[in-house]
């Protein structure tokens, strides 16, 4: 049992690693082979970039937030049920998505040049599919030999529910209320779909991953994928701080408010749409509370 956890933790380590330098690689051979400068958008650079120490620094935002995704998966791999490949893909995928419309969302903001923002979206995003096909390979395998079916997914509707509450949320309170930096005023269309497509990401998460997430009550299923969504889009809201100078208060007063509305999503599909489906820890649905008339009923029953 020692020797498996220390296998799995290494696995974790060596997985992380290849994943930013895949990333860092993408980042530099995409500039060379479109011939951009990510850092040339009219944006003033951070004191991390004129400092000179931005690599490491980025390196160490990229180490975190891959490591941060691969532990919660390593912690949750027995819920996700199915083969240790399509578990991590189906775990995975939403976060790329995540990620890249979370780069490209300042292209629709400042705006910076689009075109640099989609190539560099791309590259952020698809390490993160890369880690999925890594720790369905390698990191994984016992929580699949073990057996089990995992816990019981949402429907796809759900997707559509989380995205509903997080537009209604960026555009009732946080566009016009908290007034975070945005461009639903001077770029309405480009914000709009960006808003929804961020918000189907959000949602095939909760559809494909955290729906099946064991809890003992709808309460903290819901903080569990509010938490690790949340956690992980204020790491990618906060990495624009360490390239540009940029409001670190705004950002996390988005990534704040954002988890918020996906909280209050998450929540309200499971009152309304999964009233019956709440999972114990072992995986098995939480029986129902016996009436006092039935419980009366077993006790004469034993009595005699």
């Amino acid at each position: 049992m020692h020797t498996r956890s220390r296998i799995s933790v290494v696995a974790l380590i060596g997985i992380v690693l290849a994943c930013v330098v895949v990333d860092v690689a993408l980042h530099r051979g995409f500039a060379w082979i479109f011939a951009f400068n990510y850092l040339d958008n009219g944006l003033s650079p951070s004191s991390l970039l004129t400092s000179g120490i931005f690599p490491l620094a980025a390196f160490a935002g990229f180490a975190v937030m891959f490591a941060f995704v691969a532990l919660v998966y390593a912690r949750v791999r027995p819920q996700l049920g199915g083969t240790s490949v399509a578990a991590a893909m189906r775990f995975c995928t939403p976060i790329a998505l995540i990620m890249f419309f979370g780069v490209l969302e300042s292209a629709v903001v400042f705006p910076t040049p689009f075109r640099a923002e989609i190539i560099t979206a791309i590259a952020d995003a698809v390490p993160y599919l890369l880690l999925g096909v890594l720790l369905g390979s390698f990191a994984t395998r016992a929580a699949e030999q073990a057996g089990g079916s995992g816990g019981e997914f949402a429907p796809w509707p759900s997707m559509l529910w989380v995205a509903l509450v997080y537009v209604a949320g960026r555009y009732l309170i946080s566009y016009p209320v908290l007034h975070i930096a945005s461009g639903y005023i001077d770029r309405p269309i480009g914000t709009l779909a960006w808003t929804v497509a961020c918000g189907l990401s959000m949602g095939a998460f909760y559809w494909l991953a955290g729906s099946a997430f064991f809890a003992k009550s709808r309460l903290r299923r819901t903080m569990g994928v509010a938490g690790t969504l949340g956690m992980f889009w204020l790491m990618v809201q906060l990495f624009y701080a360490l390239i540009f100078a940029v409001s670190i208060a705004d950002l996390v007063i988005r990534g704040a408010a954002d988890t918020v509305y996906l909280f209050a999503a998450i929540y309200s599909f499971e009152t309304l749409f999964r009233r019956n489906d709440v999972t114990t820890s072992a995986g098995s649905p939480t029986p129902p509370a016996k009436s006092a008339h039935r419980q009366q009923c077993e006790t004469d029953v034993a009595a005699h």
